[in-house]
């Protein structure tokens, strides 16, 4: 989502719903996981119907996918390091709003500079409601109103990408044409290959996933990689081993974001059902 062309634009195990009153419920602040820091000033105003005007760009990701219909500017607020707040021009789930997606939201405006004031806090001050993960999924959402969740994870602009969530994708979810397991990987922005030469259909080579036999992790390639030329920050990895991927890795300098920085070594947990 650092890049332009990305910037233009989970209830498999059958848990439970909770449609009750959100506001007297304890909601984990890490439900953001982050907010990335895509673009300063590098964006065209017509993305927000307001042609002239530049505009940043802010990818933020959540644990649980996101209920489009809740979705408004509005709800968001960030906050520069001088103590402004700002509120996006406009906002979208885009491109990352294919079925298993929608865990990251797209922020448009003008949220600081890079070098001399950047954007250190994003809050959700309206109301932003959480969704049910569907069929395929193997990690567990409930419906929560978002209202009162902040970060300050927030990654700066001159880093590279890294991995925010992964989880095992089944059934009609799994684009993979072959292999036995598919791991759904969630990047915190867009991601190209770094490596010159490469497509996006090479990287599943780079990515490593690992399963536990006795507190020992055994590495494993994947053989192949799907879901990929959208423009988002989705990948699936398709797997020909039987033992279960609790881990997934990706090596670093393979990737990169809009601002041509390459990823640190990156790792993240598969995640599996639970609920908060």
């Amino acid at each position: 989502m650092k890049r332009v062309s990305l910037l233009i634009l989970l209830a498999f195990f059958g848990c439970s719903k909770d449609n009750g009153d959100s506001s007297t419920r304890d909601i984990p602040q890490d439900i953001i996981v982050s907010a990335f820091f895509g673009l300063d000033n590098a964006l065209p105003g017509l993305l927000c119907n307001q042609p002239g005007i530049p505009l940043d760009g802010m990818p933020v990701n959540f644990k649980f996918p996101l209920d489009v219909s809740s979705l408004s500017e509005t709800a968001f607020e960030v906050l520069d390091s001088f103590g402004n707040i700002h509120t996006p021009n406009c906002v979208s789930l885009a491109p990352a709003n294919e079925n298993g997606e929608n865990r990251t939201v797209l922020l448009l405006g003008e949220f600081g500079t890079a070098e001399t004031n950047p954007p250190v806090e994003v809050r959700v001050v309206g109301d932003l409601f959480t969704t049910d993960t569907m069929s395929g999924e193997t990690f567990c959402s409930e419906i929560i109103n978002l209202s009162g969740t902040t970060t300050t994870n927030v990654i700066p602009l001159a880093d590279g990408p890294s991995l925010f969530f992964a989880q095992r994708i089944n059934g009609n979810l799994n684009e993979c044409n072959s292999g036995t397991q598919t791991i759904q990987v969630a990047w915190n922005g867009g991601i190209t290959p770094h490596i010159s030469g490469d497509t996006e259909s090479d990287l599943f080579q780079y990515y490593v996933g690992y399963s536990d036999s006795s507190g020992i992790l055994t590495p494993h390639a994947p053989i192949s990689i799907s879901d990929i030329n959208d423009n988002d920050n989705f990948h699936q990895l398709c797997f020909s081993t039987s033992d279960e991927i609790i881990k997934i890795s990706m090596m670093a300098n393979t990737v990169e974001d809009p601002n041509h920085d390459p990823n640190l070594y990156s790792e993240v947990d598969v995640s599996s059902c639970a609920q908060i």
